[in-house]
């Protein structure tokens, strides 16, 4: 880089830094960004002047260093009177050192390495005495003179909240350079952080003194000895219980570097050093002074002024010099920040330039972009922070590359150029060291600079003419500053941003990828490129395309941008392939969504105008920079950028990143990614996504590099590793984990590493807990494809897997789609055959207590079940559960699930007394065992409860989800599955008891959650919609059951095949709805195909096939095809006689229908016989008050009224109208047919008089 052009002579020094202790200067020639005087002082000194000084510059200002002979402000005004007079255009002195500071400072505590800065000076030593009383005669404000304009006016900025943060942070990074550079040119001082343990603070009576064996120390109180001022406090042994306690935590920023507090106020001056608590305190309160120095006041006189001292001691009698150094590193890097916010008059300048007419110059490499659309917010902010009320003089736009940040400044360049004709304008791209110099020397060959001497160079020359009142009014646009090296310097050389002209007439205006290089450019006036709008991209497409018919099929339009992500290059690309190829827009579309062809695409370059000639134009090269700039400064980022281009580019958690670093590492890695936008962390989380065309970018970088293969093979290890599992106490963390996981193993499918088909098998086990039964199968079958390969047949891991497979298959049957790899039957006996096979061979090589051999055989129990051969289910869990027994506490997780289970089988069987018995037990031990928030607890009462509901003991169902809902409403997320599937059952249970509205409330927010968190085709929203339409269906409002049972019967004639179960029982249940509609005819036609799928599909004595039959004959019966409907009631109750016990409720429901058909058919004795039976025992089983024992009382009393025997009529009527009354409301569709029907049998009986007052 070339170097700042070093000023010719004195009259160029506008800032003076003086100094009164070595080791001050020490630390202010750290943060020197360049020496002027490095071959010796090129500038001399004026007659008289003995002072010796130090040349260069820091923060954009030539500066002077003076190092006084000796402290005090005799010495101050000495030196300083003799510096003025080489240095005559001097505008402002900075004194830099340590002090003695005040320990609280407006109500704040002020610590050792704190930084205090004058706003006035007070000579507190300088006055009258008089009686009892020294009264000070000097002050800065009284006597000295006020500071001047400009320096009242930097500090009156400072005190703001916000520029104090700004200078606090800016003074911090000062810092740790001077740290830096300090160790690596192994600097004699120490200017590390010595730590809170150093920083003690006593009480101000307590004088520092020898605790004994010191005669001087045990007499006066107030008698000094000179060997206890030279000790340290542990040498004196100070007593620790006079320190004065105070809440203190580390100063330190986001990065880990000390932040120095800084006040602004009044500092003491004068000749003698304070040594004393209790003196510190009373003058400081008497004076309002924040701290206590001995040169500003000397300096005063003589030259602007203003003092920064870095708080090395409190101004008291205990020696501390362990702060020394640090404090006067932390005034060194105030005093810095200070003057990079100080901008100096041009007032000085020789006579010839004033009043000399400016000419506007430009040098801008690119033409007006007129295809430019849009930015108009962008473009408002700079011209409001250029232009406005409170004007900045530096910008910077910060974004991904290819986002439009170079197209926005040349936009406003030439608005510039239009509005404000008086600016000259400047384009320096700063891509790399030689461009910037190349741009230099033609905008000093365009302003007409000519070298002076061998030294100068285009870029000293440039920037020393801006700083001038020569230059006029200028904005300077540095584009691509995207190389922090480059751009901010080393410790080994200065970066270019230091060499950059200061004036108050100018503006600089900064491009960068790098939030970093933004922020230390600009601090807080940084704009954040963001995406363009659709209108926009729209607009830019369109402005772009030789072939304006291709934006007429909309659609197509809205999914390239969409693809593209609106980012304007890759528009402008797709425009320049478009306008070359004259291809289809479609075309274009699908050639990029090809996986083999996306990276390609992205890489072609293309020609254009508005950009540089030999950039890379191509939007997947851009990037290319960018991810080499990484790879140079931070691996970790590199490496974590690789990870993320395996996985998905939408919200990826942090702890699914490869951890093999430090935390702060990481922390440091994933700011850097952000910083180039390449992330961006979503709000208040730790969940982050990255640029979809970064992604891809990024993947093709992996490729070229021949990488790609090894950064998704570390990539499958590091997932397969922390991938969880159940046992695992971070499980809930594979919701997160697993789209990611996914998409790695969508691209690696046949990998031959090992933790390949690990993964696999864990996201198979995840898949089936999401019951995403299709994609686990296809998890599980290629663990399977893999291990029979290399294991052997009776493998214990082999055998594993064939058993999850088994399960897949067999779950794979509620959730098939179009291209459902097996059939619901056919999958099944797969799964049957492999747990056989599995089983068979396990019963040879294991014990019949084996665990494993156990495990199997509990699997295929469950399969038997699943496949409705109960039976054969039955014999093997009672075996595995008496093995158990014998083999494994009662306590045990194992044991209780196999006796889950068998309950579940008896439940099946219709041994519902026996299911339930097991079930208490299940229940009852895990309460004993696990907390009642506990999953597993929850789920076996869970289970319990839906026992009691086939029991029909709906209160204790209620009682249990109740209890359980309660519970999950507690430690649940309302969106939780499991939380939700407790609600639908508890609503169900409210639909069983006829509390409707309960049951339809519930189902309401259930539906609604899972419209939000669920796909329409989802199984779970399915089920919930099925059950809200089915309540609204029992609660009468029939078409709005209509509504949703069409929609899901729809969804499901979709997504699953004819024979499915869920499919026939959601066409069951929209028929039942049509014929509750009067719409009998569209009823039989799906209750017929039903009846004829479950005939094809279901034993004839299969509950499900049963009811879809006893369905189809009532439909028959309001058809008035009676002979029909007997003929199927009689062939249900036929069969239910043989299977169902004569008190069960479906057996009673099936004898209740064909007793109506029988009725309608005018078969009345048969009806009466066995409508006689079923009231019997309904009224052994129901309370006198269910629904249904009512239902058979009310059709059992009409049939005896078809019979004429009207007096038996009437008594049952009286009695159903009687409880009807106290349980329904008198608008209730079935109170009011039973008092119609009462009314009727009144009529008939000539009870004319009752019968008015009742319905007719």
């Amino acid at each position: 880089m070339a170097s700042q052009g070093r000023p010719t002579e004195r009259r160029s020094f506008r800032v003076a830094i003086i100094c009164a202790l070595p080791r001050e200067a020490d630390a202010v020639n750290l943060l020197f960004d360049q020496f002027w005087d490095e071959d010796g002082d090129p500038f001399g000194r004026a007659d008289g002047d003995t002072n010796t000084y130090i040349t260069g510059r820091i923060g954009g200002h030539n500066v002077v260093l003076a190092l006084l002979p000796s402290m005090g402000t005799n010495s101050a005004a000495a030196a300083t009177a003799s510096l003025r007079s080489s240095y005559t255009s001097l505008k402002l002195a900075i004194l830099v050192g340590i002090c003695g500071g005040v320990p609280r400072i407006a109500n704040i505590d002020a610590y050792l390495g704190d930084v205090v800065v004058s706003n006035a000076i007070v000579q507190y030593d300088y006055g009258r005495q008089y009686p009892g009383h020294f009264a000070v005669k000097k002050t800065v404000e009284d006597s000295l003179g006020r500071a001047n304009k400009d320096v009242r006016s930097l500090l009156t900025v400072f005190e703001t909240q916000l520029m104090s943060e700004r200078l606090q942070t800016e003074a911090s990074k000062h810092l740790k350079n001077l740290q830096e550079v300090a160790e690596k040119k192994r600097h004699r001082a120490n200017y590390r952080y010595p730590g809170m343990k150093e920083d003690k603070l006593y009480s101000p009576e307590y004088t520092h003194r020898h605790q004994k064996d010191c005669s001087v120390c045990a007499g006066d109180p107030e008698a000094f000895c000179e060997l206890a001022s030279k000790a340290s406090c542990i040498e004196t042994g100070c007593d620790p219980a006079t320190l004065v306690t105070r809440e203190r935590s580390e100063d330190l920023g986001e990065s880990g570097q000390f932040r120095p507090k800084i006040f602004i106020g009044r500092i003491g001056s004068g000749n003698t050093v304070v040594k004393s608590g209790q003196d510190r305190d009373r003058i400081a309160a008497a004076h309002n002074l924040i701290a206590f120095e001995m040169e500003g006041a000397g300096a005063w006189d003589e030259v602007p002024c203003i003092v920064v001292k870095g708080i090395c001691d409190y101004a008291d009698s205990h020696k501390n010099k362990a702060w020394q150094d640090f404090a006067a590193a932390t005034a060194a890097a105030v005093a810095k920040a200070i003057l990079r916010r100080y901008v100096a008059h041009d007032g000085d300048q020789s006579s010839t330039q004033t009043g000399k007419v400016h000419e506007p110059c430009y040098y801008i490499p690119f033409a007006r972009n007129i295809r430019f659309t849009g930015r108009t917010t962008a473009l408002k902010k700079l011209e409001d922070f250029f232009f406005g009320q409170e004007k900045t003089q530096k910008m910077a736009l910060v974004g991904l590359g290819g986002i439009g940040k170079t197209q926005i400044a040349l936009q406003f360049a030439y608005q510039v150029k239009e509005k404000r004709p008086e600016y000259s304008i400047f384009w320096l791209p700063v891509l790399s060291d030689e461009g910037a110099g190349r741009a230099y020397a033609e905008i000093a060959k365009k302003l007409g600079l000519q070298k002076r001497s061998e030294d100068d160079d285009a870029e000293g020359l440039v920037s020393q003419h801006l700083s001038s009142a020569e230059a006029g009014k200028w904005l300077l646009i540095l584009d691509n500053a995207d190389d922090q090296e480059l751009i901010l310097g080393s410790i080994d050389k200065p970066g270019l941003e230091g060499n950059l002209p200061q004036s108050q007439n100018g503006m600089t205006l900064l491009t960068t990828r790098s939030r970093q290089v933004a922020g230390e450019f600009a601090q807080n006036d940084v704009i954040d490129v963001e995406q363009i709008d659709r209108k926009e991209a729209m607009s830019l497409l369109g402005n772009s395309l030789a072939q304006k018919q291709l934006l007429h099929d909309e659609a197509v339009v809205i999914d390239l941008l969409t693809y593209l992500t609106f980012l304007p290059l890759a528009i402008t690309q797709a425009a320049a392939f478009l306008n070359q190829t004259r291809a289809p827009l479609r075309t274009y579309l699908s050639l990029l969504q090809n996986a083999e062809n996306d990276t390609r695409i992205l890489e072609r370059e293309f020609r254009d105008n508005t950009r540089y000639r030999g950039s890379q134009n191509a939007v997947g090269t851009t990037w290319i920079v960018s991810f080499c700039q990484i790879q140079k400064s931070d691996q970790l980022a590199v490496k974590l950028l690789s990870f993320m281009s395996c996985i998905e580019p939408k919200a990826i958690p942090q702890s699914i990143l490869p951890d093999d670093a430090e935390p702060y590492d990481l922390e440091l890695a994933i700011g850097t990614l952000c910083g180039y936008s390449f992330l961006a962390r979503r709000e208040e989380s730790n969940m982050f996504d990255m640029h979809s065309l970064v992604h891809t970018a990024m993947r093709g970088w992996l490729k070229k590099q021949d990488r790609e293969s090894q950064v998704s093979n570390d990539a499958i290890c590091h997932l397969a590793a922390i991938f969880p599992t159940h046992d695992d106490a971070h499980y809930g963390l594979r919701r997160e984990y697993l789209p990611h996981a996914m998409r790695l193993l969508s691209r690696n499918s046949r990998n031959k590493v090992d933790e390949t088909y690990d993964l696999f098998e864990k996201v198979g086990d995840s898949l089936m807990t999401d019951r995403r039964f299709r994609e686990a199968v296809k998890c599980f079958e290629a663990v399977c494809w893999w291990k029979q390969g290399h294991l052997f047949e009776k493998d214990h891991f082999r055998l594993t897997s064939e058993h999850a497979l088994a399960r897949a298959y067999l779950d794979d049957r509620r959730i098939k789609d179009a291209i459902e790899i097996f059939e619901h039957v056919v999958a099944i006996k797969d799964a049957i055959e492999i747990f056989e096979h599995v089983v068979a061979v396990r019963k040879e090589t294991l014990d019949e207590k084996d665990h494993f051999r156990l495990t199997s055989e509990h699997a295929l129990a469950s399969a038997y079940l699943d496949d409705r051969r109960i039976k054969d289910a039955i014999e093997i869990f009672e075996h595995v559960v008496t093995v158990q027994k014998e083999t494994l506490d009662e306590k045990d997780h194992f044991r209780l699930t196999s006796e889950h289970e068998l309950a579940r089988a008896y439940l099946d069987d219709r041994r519902i007394e026996e299911a339930i018995e097991i079930f208490e037990h299940v229940v009852a031990v895990r309460k004993e065992t696990l907390d009642e928030k506990d999953h597993e607890r929850l789920a076996s009462e869970h289970v319990l409860a839906s026992a009691y509901l086939n029991d029909r003991r709906i209160k204790d169902v209620i009682e249990i989800f109740e209890h359980i809902v309660t519970v999950q409403k507690e430690t649940l997320d309302e969106k939780d599955h499991f939380r939700l599937t407790s609600e639908h059952a508890l609503a169900r249970a409210y639909l069983d008891d006829r509390r409707i509205k309960d049951a339809i409330e519930i189902f309401e927010h259930v539906v609604a959650v899972r419209k939000e968190t669920l796909d329409e085709k989802d199984h779970f929203r399915l089920t919930s919609e099925h059950e809200l339409a089915r309540v609204y269906l029992d609660d009468r409002r029939i078409e709005e059951a209509i509504e949703i049972f069409e929609h899901v019967v729809a969804v499901r004639k979709e997504t699953l095949d004819e024979k499915d179960h869920e499919r026939l029982t959601s066409e069951h249940e929209l028929a039942r709805a049509y014929l509750d509609d009067r719409r009998i005819k569209d009823a039989i036609e799906i209750f017929e195909h039903v009846v004829v799928v479950r005939k094809e599909t279901l034993d004839e004595k299969d509950h499900e096939r049963l009811t879809s039959e006893h369905a189809l004959a009532s439909a028959y019966l309001n058809d008035r095809r009676i002979k029909d409907a007997i003929e199927i009631f009689e062939h249900v109750v036929t069969v239910q006689k043989e299977t169902l016990d004569e008190k069960d409720h479906f057996r009673l429901t099936s004898e209740h229908e064909l007793a109506r058909a029988y009725l309608d058919d005018r078969r009345i004795e048969e009806a009466i016989e066995i409508f006689e039976h079923v009231v019997a025992v309904r009224k052994e089983t129901l309370d006198e008050k269910d629904h249904f024992r009512l239902t058979s009382e009310h059709a059992l009393a009409r049939a005896y009224l078809d019979d004429r025997r009207i007096k038996d009529a009437i008594q049952i009527f009286e009695h159903v109208v009687t409880v009807q009354k106290e349980t329904l409301d008198e608008k209730d569709h079935f109170r009011l047919t039973s008092e119609y029907a009462l009314a009727r049998a009144y009529l008939d009986d000539q009870r004319i008089e009752e019968a008015p007052y009742l319905p007719r």
